[in-house]
């Protein structure tokens, strides 16, 4: 129903074209916030009939406390789930309608705004008067300039004393290019939902919020102030640019980078997606706390690429994924590139000049663009701490409400499909196959970088004493390894941690300086991870490397000091009927 915009207008999600008109806003100085929007030009002729009936000016503002106060009653989920402006009855809240506008006006305007009859009384100069709405209270004050609505006796009070100077005043001039402004004060709406969600360095103080329109195109600012402890902001500095040097596909549909330094569960991107990404590169979803910062880019015509810059301290879990990766990628059209710090993933036939680096200091960034024979859309959020260690959120959209629909449409088709059991594996003639060729790939890699060190060894007539404490950590890893291997194939094909092996005893205890870490693939194979921490025994590193490789068969690798080991684990195949 057309009257349902009160309640839109109020939450701030009412936009339109532009009106060129210019009013100074005044509001109570104790108010947490305040908030303009223009309305001219609205899709709804309904509504712009009643506004111009009613002789409006299509500037409303808002303004109040943020706080629900006394309007929680039984009717309120009621009237919110009518979007109806009766929810806001009781609420520290009040509306803004500039202009001298007649009473037979208000009447008009009011009675369509709560679907009822309603009749004013004699307004006077700066004094409230109550009007009885569904055995509701509503305070009208009737200024020289403009028309308040409050939905509270507390703020008609705050109202009535600011008009009469009791209180201060806070002066907003509406801007001809803004369509919608929302400040805080003292209080941060915007930056205690992100506090909320996530961005808790620094304690947001006040927000402000602005969209303008130029054309077709909406531009949204919103920064978020926020208050700073010397050690705080020195951290919070040090995610600038955390972004810089990822790349992302120009011209690609979608692209999203954002800061996962501090991300320890990203559950929902490890889950196989429901988008034309190839499900062997998902998996690196599975490792992303090893990255501080990723950046994905995809087309819809099937092009994907992605880019992460990895902790140093997780250097060997860089190295799984991309030797992994590049195993299993090489014949799906894939590059995989491991330097300077970063893993990038990227189609081997685009050209390398597509491939863009991303050069702003920011911490969050989202693309979104489509187009088709009807019509096109775009949406562009970026997010960047400032010098100062505030927020700054800046973005660009059009033809948001049709992009919607398509959306929708488009994902229709993945939400509709049912699921068959992820255990039922596919059949692939070519399954051993590859995997064979795996093996023997990492072995030749193996012996490429270390024969040559393993052949001066056994010339040389010198022998190599390893002492007790490294033949024990030896045969720790093969312990762990063993366990891991048992667990996988009588538990099924599934992720491995120490805590498993512990709770379903193939173990007996859980080693301070071991790390496991595992990866399940479409075809029920699973890798496994071991990195082992020796630097607090008095032991070498090679010699362990070299215990396992001479006494137990086992190929492992040294980086930074840790000693890393990498097990797979093929599904048992079906028996033929």
């Amino acid at each position: 129903m057309a009257r349902k915009f009160i309640l839109t207008v109020v939450f701030g999600m009412l936009f339109s074209t532009l009106y060129l008109f210019a009013i100074t806003i005044t509001v109570p100085g104790n108010s947490d916030f305040v908030m303009y929007l223009n309305l001219s030009n609205i899709s709804d002729q309904e509504l712009a009939t009643v506004l111009q009936d009613a002789d409006i000016t299509p500037i409303i503002s808002v303004y109040g406390k943020l706080s629900i106060g006394n309007a929680l009653n039984p009717s309120f989920f009621d009237e919110l789930e009518n979007f109806s402006p009766k929810v806001l009855f009781g609420s520290p809240i009040g509306i803004v309608l500039p202009g001298k506008i007649g009473d037979k006006s208000l009447e008009f305007l009011l009675s369509y705004m709560f679907d009822t009859n309603v009749q004013i009384p004699k307004l006077t100069i700066n004094e409230p008067s109550v009007v009885t709405i569904d055995n509701k209270k509503l305070h009208i004050i009737r200024s020289k300039d403009n028309i308040y609505l409050c939905f509270n006796k507390d703020i008609s009070m705050f109202t009535k004393d600011m008009l009469n100077t009791k209180i201060s005043a806070i002066s907003l001039s509406t801007k001809d290019d803004v369509i919608a402004y929302f400040k805080t004060y003292k209080k941060s709406f915007i930056g205690e939902f992100l506090y909320t969600f996530g961005d808790y360095f620094g304690i947001p103080n006040s927000d402000e919020l602005i969209i303008t329109k130029n054309g077709e195109n909406y531009s949204l600012s919103v920064t978020v102030n926020k208050t700073f402890s010397d050690y705080e902001k020195k951290l919070v500095l040090t995610r600038r640019g955390i972004l810089k040097e990822l790349s992302y596909l120009n011209g690609a549909n979608v692209i999203v980078a954002l800061d996962t330094s501090n991300i320890a569960d990203l559950s929902l991107l490890s889950k196989n997606l429901d988008m034309d990404i190839p499900q062997e590169i998902q998996k690196v979803f599975e490792f992303l706390d090893s990255f501080n910062s990723i950046a994905l880019s995809a087309t819809f015509d099937g092009y994907f690429t992605f880019s992460g810059t990895y902790k140093p301290e997780n250097e060997q879990d860089a190295r799984f994924i991309s030797s992994l990766l590049k195993n299993q990628l090489s014949n799906m059209g894939y590059q995989v590139v491991v330097e300077n710090q970063k893993i990038n993933i990227y189609p081997s036939q685009i050209d390398k000049a597509l491939l863009k680096s991303i050069t702003e200091n920011a911490s969050f960034i989202l693309s979104i663009n489509y187009s088709d024979e009807e019509s096109s859309a775009m949406l562009s959020i970026k997010t960047e701490i400032l010098d100062s260690g505030n927020l700054s959120i800046s973005g660009e959209f059009n033809n948001l409400a049709w992009f919607l629909e398509k959306f929708e449409e488009l994902a229709e088709p993945y939400f509709d499909e049912t699921y068959e059991e992820e255990w039922e594996y596919k059949e692939d003639e070519n399954w051993d196959e590859e995997y064979e060729e795996y093996d023997e790939e990492y072995e030749e890699e193996y012996e490429e970088e270390y024969g040559e060190e393993r052949y001066e060894e056994e010339d040389t007539t010198e022998e190599i004493n390893y002492s007790e404490l490294e033949y024990e950590i030896a045969d720790e890893i093969v312990k762990i390894l063993n366990a891991c291997a048992d667990y996988v194939r009588n538990q099924g094909p599934q992720e491995v941690t120490l805590e498993d092996l512990y709770d379903y005893g193939y173990i007996d205890y859980i080693p301070d300086n071991f790390d496991v870490k595992g990866v399940v693939m479409n075809d029920g194979t699973v890798y496994v991870v071991i990195h082992v921490d020796v630097s607090e025994y008095d032991v070498e590193p090679s010699n362990i490397k070299s215990i396992l490789y001479y006494d137990k068969n086992i190929y492992s690798d040294i980086i930074n000091g840790k000693i890393s080991v990498i097990l797979h684990v093929e599904p048992e195949q079906k028996a033929e009927e």
